[in-house]
């Protein structure tokens, strides 16, 4: 199925946002979180949030183990962010909403499930790209592909050291996930102003 599938982003407002998803130690662990959250988002239905779907399939999405499912898994349990009802071999999976907040990002389905089992499972620049991904593919408004952000705006949202940012980028890169359409010179701008302009690629349509 073509198109795109919703992901409500209530949680990058409340509390840490996507900084509760650490480094260091916890960079696996984070990694396996958001693989997981994408790959239940592909599979969810539009409506209801809800994909049933098996730890096989997860890991044919993610390239995870079955172990790091497990650790992805138990994270976005434990902030809330999805709701696990298991029944045997295939588990039914909700994504959670805010009464209060209900917006939610397109994430173009086929495009993510082609490059997400490419993303390393491991590594700063891994996690960078997982983070910066989302809370692009959130600040996208409807009418357009692209997003206008400096890095320190990036390295404030996501949460990460301001030079991890362009290796994060070049996983988005070269997995065509999203393109960059301007670059403005620092030189000419205050320090950690230059704003870059992103395009979002993938089908953005409604599902087919």
């Amino acid at each position: 199925m073509s198109g795109f599938r919703k992901l409500p982003t209530w949680w990058l407002r409340e509390g840490q946002g996507m900084k509760r998803f650490k480094g260091g130690g916890e960079a696996g662990t984070s990694i396996a979180a958001l693989k997981c959250l994408l790959a239940i988002t592909l599979e969810s239905d539009v409506e209801n949030r809800e994909a049933r779907i098996s730890y096989s399939a997860l890991m044919d999405l993610t390239g995870l183990s079955r172990p790091m499912i497990a650790r992805g898994v138990k994270r976005l349990e434990g902030e809330g962010i999805v709701e696990v009802r298991r029944s045997g071999h295939v588990n039914v999976y909700r994504i959670g909403f805010s009464v209060g907040d209900a917006k939610w990002a397109k994430v173009p389905r086929a495009r993510v499930k082609k490059a997400l089992v490419d993303i390393p499972n491991k590594g700063e620049a891994a996690l960078a790209a997982l983070k910066i991904y989302i809370e692009l593919l959130s600040m996208r408004w409807n009418d357009t592909r692209e997003v206008n952000v400096s890095y320190d705006n990036l390295r404030d949202r996501v949460g990460v050291q301001r030079h991890r940012i362009r290796p994060g980028l070049d996983i988005l890169f070269s997995r065509v996930l999203i393109h960059v359409k301007q670059v403005e010179e620092e030189a000419y701008l205050v320090p950690g102003q230059a704003r870059n302009v992103y395009s979002i690629a993938g089908d953005l349509r409604m599902p087919s």
